[in-house]
């Protein structure tokens, strides 16, 4: 095997070596998009009977949300939710201070995703961490004006999904890093004897 092929063969070996962790960092990313849109609150037994009861009826006539639809919400609908308030000017302040914090989240995860679709590990890592910080902003201002939990909603889905994102993206992108110091230190290594065996 000449020089050129033992190249190629460690180049292919090296693009292998980024292919697991960043599928790891990929579906820990999508997992967090997924939080937006999965269930953040979801109606108690109890809550949930009444509203299937009056399913017809609206929960939000804001955002066309009717109590059929209110059995879960994501941070999604949340967002329109809290937008609509401000529109209407209705709790004007706080609905400002959830908005603010809800986009950021979903910025911040759309940050998460595009990095690690281009594999930088380290802004990844940075952006995964931030966006870690945003949900547990939003699940403690949920918390600290009762939302939730509440006699009528538990916390939904929503944040296991979370969680599970971010240890993903946090073990793919390590991962990733550690594969790209190993790659670099080899092809250093390569270019060294290389130029030994041309002096």
């Amino acid at each position: 095997m000449d020089k050129n092929q033992k190249n190629a063969l460690q180049s292919e070996k090296n693009k292998n070596s980024l292919l697991i962790p960043f599928v790891i960092a990929l579906i820990g990313a999508l997992l967090l998009v997924a939080t937006i849109f999965l269930p953040f609150a979801s109606a108690t037994e109890e809550h949930q009977e009444y509203l299937q009861k009056h399913s017809e009826e609206m929960y939000a006539e804001e955002i066309n949300m009717t109590n059929e639809d209110a059995v879960t919400i994501s941070i999604f609908e949340f967002g329109r939710i809290y937008a609509a308030a401000i529109s209407l000017e209705r709790y004007v302040d706080i609905a400002i201070a959830c908005l603010i914090v809800i986009v950021g989240f979903a910025l911040l995860v759309a940050l998460t995703t595009l990095f690690a679709v281009l594999k930088k590990a380290i802004i990844t890592l940075i952006f995964n961490l931030l966006s870690f910080g945003a949900f547990q902003i939003i699940k403690w201002d949920f918390e600290d004006r009762g939302v939730l939990p509440s006699s009528s909603y538990d916390f939904g889905i929503a944040q296991y999904a979370c969680y599970v994102g971010i240890i993903a993206v946090m073990v793919g992108a390590v991962a990733l890093l550690v594969a790209k110091i190993k790659n670099k230190k080899q092809l250093k290594s390569q270019n060294a004897n290389i130029m030994e065996v041309v002096q």
